[in-house]
């Protein structure tokens, strides 16, 4: 009964206070009807800046003067290297969350904007193909979009660097931030395949994903994709976190 009621209270308060007029962070009613987040909270959206790892792009903290993370002067990645636009704190991880999870896709505008910008920062070049990390199909039914392939889109548009889903997952696993580090690696192992008539050979990829935490999931694509005759992956992320 009581779950009732809480549903009965969140509809009405949607329907008295739209979530289309209001920012979904901050709650504050909209000024500018085309922009889907207040001026305010986007301000306080911050970009990874140097010093990070050059490999998979973990900042450090001020004062440490590394090349490589301890992560990645301990393993072995598959991808060039990997980028993000910003931490997964704060107002961006609340974006993302709204996103994903609250199926706010009008969000998307502002999200690819940010991941343009960090696409602009990598300096990475050379891309031939963007390619979307896969869903699994019955996650994707569940959720109505992948957003991966959202984002990877929005920086087609930015770039004009074609998207070509040439990643399948073809294993359920399970969401990757409910198992602890030593885990997100076996969860993954052989979860994804590239499609039949992909044409990767000799091709660089940019992997498009909304959050690197571990690496695990970027490592089995990118090591997918060079199996499958791709000559260099690189990743860009939304967050790391």
């Amino acid at each position: 009964m009581e779950n009732i009621l809480i549903k009965i209270r969140e509809a009405f308060l949607k329907a008295l206070y739209p979530e289309s007029e209001n920012c979904p962070v901050c709650k504050n009613q909209l000024k500018d009807k085309g922009l889907p987040v207040c001026p305010d909270c986007l301000s306080k959206i911050d970009a990874i800046n140097p010093p990070f790892c050059i490999k998979c792009g973990k900042p450090f903290f001020e004062g440490e003067h590394f090349n490589l993370c301890p992560d990645c002067r301990a393993k072995r990645h598959f991808f060039e290297k990997a980028r993000s636009y910003g931490v997964y704190e704060g107002i961006l991880k609340k974006l993302i969350h709204e996103f994903k999870y609250n199926k706010e896709k009008r969000l998307i505008k502002v999200l690819g904007e940010k991941l343009s910008e960090a696409y602009e920062r990598s300096g990475f070049s050379g891309i031939d193909l963007i390619v979307p990390v896969p869903l699994y199909w019955k996650r994707q039914e569940q959720r109505g979009f992948n957003q991966s392939l959202l984002l990877a889109k929005e920086l087609e548009k930015n770039t004009k660097i074609r998207v070509e889903e040439v990643l399948a997952r073809v294993k359920s696993t399970e969401h990757q931030t409910s198992l602890p580090k030593s885990k997100r690696e076996k969860n993954v192992k052989d979860a994804f395949e590239v499609r039949k008539n992909a044409d990767i050979k000799g091709k660089n990829i940019l992997l498009v994903d909304d959050v690197y935490t571990t690496g695990s999931t970027a490592d089995e694509c990118s090591k997918t994709l060079l199996s499958g005759g791709a000559d260099m992956v690189y990743v860009i992320t939304l967050a790391r976190g």
